[in-house]
């Protein structure tokens, strides 16, 4: 009989195959609720990018997940130090600098680094003549080097006046993504677990899955309803009005420059020898940013047919159809008011088909490509360096 994880990587593949994802970095999300537009919903869909994956061909996703990007990258920045010691708020004094934090807060965008030097000067020169050049040599001496722009986007873009986190943001919000999910193709394919392939041996893992679910929602994958429904014949009939593969950009808080300067550099600059956070408990075997989402694979419109051809009992019926809510195998996308429905019906002999369905233009996040951080930072590591030696050698 076969073990539910045969079911899953025959699932994985077959997944991979039928919505043109590729094994060297596609992740499948469980569960995939629908993302209906409501209240704090941009907050919730960037999640889905702040959210470290694990290394797994499965993630099972926890909105309120303590493994983040924003967060760990915060950790990051307070561990490395800047080329050069750029004390804007003792050059133009403390209360100088608060007024100046109050403005910078006070816009509806906050700017990058590159504006800051000239929107300074433009407001030193109505508020405080006298800081305008010092200020704006300032920002622009920071410039000069990523880990010092990298700490003052977070300082004084993108935090209160305490010090606290503003609305987190990514480049791209819900709205747009819910705008390219309309013109999105369709794709449609099937799945059958008597001729699948469950060899995940060449994935970006090297095979290694963990956290899925068994037939419903939160159950084991060992309990013996969902071993049955393993050990079945499973046939899949898949069919989605809209997909697309969608790609976001964390926004002003995040500079890529600092970051891959910090990992091309194990030890010494730029990371400070006082620190208890180091390349390798951020980098390493078990760093905390080792591995990102670079896009997402999302769908509306989603129809899908599950046939099981094992028999179940009229008890083993009653715990499937009571378990129903919590979405089942392989999306789990559980019955939510009007945007999804999820329903298991039984024939007179005990066979098994689950119906799941969601509505037209209702997001619902499938899977991500994972990135490891050497692909993440990219080329930017060794003109970061370059930038970091010249902000050295200009400090001499």
């Amino acid at each position: 009989m076969a073990e539910f994880l045969d079911l899953q990587n025959g699932w994985y593949n077959g997944f991979l195959q039928g919505m043109g994802q590729s094994e060297n970095s596609f992740q499948i999300i469980q569960p995939a609720p629908p993302l209906a537009e409501g209240t704090a919903i941009n907050s919730l869909f960037w999640t889905y990018f702040n959210n470290i994956p694990p290394d797994s061909l499965t993630q099972q996703f926890v909105a309120s997940g303590g493994n983040q990007f924003y967060n760990n990258y915060r950790g990051l920045l307070s561990a490395l130090v800047p080329a050069r010691n750029v004390d804007v708020k003792k050059d133009i004094g403390a209360e100088n600098f608060k007024a100046w934090q109050t403005y910078v807060l006070s816009r509806p965008l906050p700017p990058n680094m590159n504006e800051l030097p000239t929107l300074f000067r433009n407001w030193a020169m109505i508020y405080d003549p006298s800081i305008a050049n010092i200020g704006s040599s300032d920002y622009a001496a920071i410039l000069l080097d990523p880990i010092a722009t990298a700490q003052n986007e977070l300082t004084l873009v993108f935090t209160d006046l305490n010090g606290l986190p503003k609305d987190f943001t990514w480049m791209f919000t819900y709205q747009d993504m819910v705008n390219q999910l309309k013109n999105a193709p369709s794709r449609a394919f099937t799945f059958d677990s008597s001729t699948m392939n469950s060899n995940v041996s060449n994935s970006w893992t090297g095979g290694k899955v963990s956290g899925f679910f068994g037939l419903w929602g939160g159950s084991a994958s060992t309990s013996s309803i969902s071993k049955k429904f393993a050990g079945s014949k499973v046939h899949v009939n898949a069919n989605f009005q809209n997909v697309q593969v969608f790609s976001n950009t964390p926004g002003v808080w995040y500079y890529s420059s600092a970051m891959a300067l910090a990992y091309a550099n194990q030890t010494g600059n730029p990371w400070s020898p006082d620190s208890s956070i180091n390349w390798k408990n951020t980098f390493g075997t078990n760093g905390n940013l080792q591995r990102f989402a670079s896009n997402l694979v999302i769908a509306s419109g989603m129809s899908v047919t599950v046939v099981s051809e094992a028999t179940y009992s009229e008890e083993e019926q009653t715990s499937i159809q009571a378990s129903g809510s919590a979405g089942f195998w392989p999306f789990y996308s559980g019955s939510v008011g009007t945007s999804s429905t999820n329903v298991a019906n039984f024939d007179q002999n005990g066979r098994m088909t689950i119906t799941t369905s969601s509505a037209p233009g209702v997001p619902i996040v499938l899977g991500a490509n994972v990135l490891p951080v050497s692909e993440f930072v990219g080329h930017s590591s060794q003109s970061a360096m370059a930038q970091y030696k010249n902000a050295q050698m200009f400090t001499k």
